[in-house]
């Protein structure tokens, strides 16, 4: 009888592993607070290894501004960089734990390079980014491009004789 409690513990478990149980429970359909407008287009987290996941970020809209908050507990400024390439946020770093000079009896943290891509749902106006480093919390505030709206352009009547001269010069 034990193992047949096992296999539906472990079925159940399988259940709620399955990446499609979790985006049923956060889809905006079935979740009330979602379709509030609190939460939009969330992404989990990818797949895989852990450097996909690292560092752990938010991605959110306040007012005209988005605000990427990633978690680099212990980084220092000079080892990370942020690059942005049309709406992809790049955050790179590297983390150095081991020091020579010390002997060790355990030694759990490694040293690491991370890259995380990050795609903004919006343009953002690349002349007026912050960022900022502070108790291993990276804030980096983009100001939103407002969409452009479309502009009328006139037409001028020519004939089309002239038109076909002022081509081919």
């Amino acid at each position: 009888m034990e193992v047949e409690k096992l296999k539906y513990w472990l079925d159940l478990t399988r259940q709620y592993a399955a990446e499609s149980f979790w985006i049923e429970a956060f889809s905006q359909e079935t979740n009330p607070f979602l379709s509030s407008g609190h939460i939009q287009n969330l992404s989990l987290a990818p797949k895989g290894g852990s450097s996909e996941c690292f560092p752990r970020c938010d991605l959110y809209k306040y007012e005209d501004k988005l605000f990427v908050e990633a978690e680099l507990p212990g980084m220092v400024r000079e080892h990370a960089a942020i690059t942005l390439k049309g709406k992809q946020l790049t955050i790179r770093g590297h983390y150095s734990t081991f020091k020579p000079n010390l002997t060790y009896f355990l030694k759990e943290r490694c040293d690491q390079s991370f890259e995380k891509n990050i795609n903004l749902p919006f343009r953002v106006n690349h002349h007026e980014i912050q960022s900022n480093l502070d108790k291993g919390l990276l804030t980096i505030i983009l100001p939103i491009i407002s969409e452009e709206e479309a502009v009328p352009i006139h037409i001028e009547h020519s004939a089309p004789a002239e038109a076909a001269h002022q081509l081919q010069e």
